[in-house]
């Protein structure tokens, strides 16, 4: 096949114009998450938006739409299809994390701390539900349930320990932490 199209393009005087339809699905999220990478985020948008319908729901487009709005701060989009990440796979942090990121975002710290829990009730060893799940906690005055939560997430992986130090999230639990020194 690839001969035949050489040789149509060198029959053409090598200009082949492509359809939409013959640049396949993983070419589009590639393209994409280079526009992302580059923070053209039109452009990755536009790309997905010629992906196949039929490939629109599978978990690879999703997450990178995810990561679309991420780029975009669009926070109730996030929310919807980080809940269809969800459920398609409820052993994939990626979904969980960015649901409750984006009801972060929204300032909906009581949901976003219920998503958390849910998705370590699926994910029990993931340290940035951990360390998320502390954040909630934390802007929501429940500081040593964040200060447990923040240990389990540096017990998990170490990484968390430092990041914690200058996370505004995690404001509270500090200064509670200095006002029992």
């Amino acid at each position: 096949m690839n001969d035949f199209i050489l040789e149509a393009c060198s029959l053409c005087g090598g200009s082949v114009v492509w359809s939409d339809a013959m640049i396949k699905t993983a070419k589009r999220l590639q393209y994409a998450n280079g526009y992302l990478d580059l923070g053209m985020v039109h452009d990755a948008k536009a790309e997905l938006d010629l992906i196949d319908e039929k490939d629109r729901s599978n978990s690879e487009v999703l997450s990178m739409r995810v990561r679309l709005f991420l780029e975009a701060r669009n926070w109730k989009k996030m929310v919807t299809l980080s809940k269809q990440l969800v459920e398609l796979d409820s052993d994939v942090a990626f979904g969980w994390v960015n649901w409750a990121y984006a009801l972060r975002e929204l300032e909906r710290i009581e949901e976003a701390k219920d998503v958390a829990i849910r998705g370590l009730g699926s994910i029990p060893r993931e340290a940035v539900l951990w360390f998320n799940l502390a954040c909630y906690c934390s802007l929501l005055g429940e500081v040593e349930d964040s200060s447990n939560h923040l240990n389990k997430s540096i017990a998990l992986e170490k990484s968390f320990e430092a990041k914690s130090v200058d996370d505004p999230d995690l404001d509270n639990l500090w200064a509670w932490i200095r006002s029992n020194e």
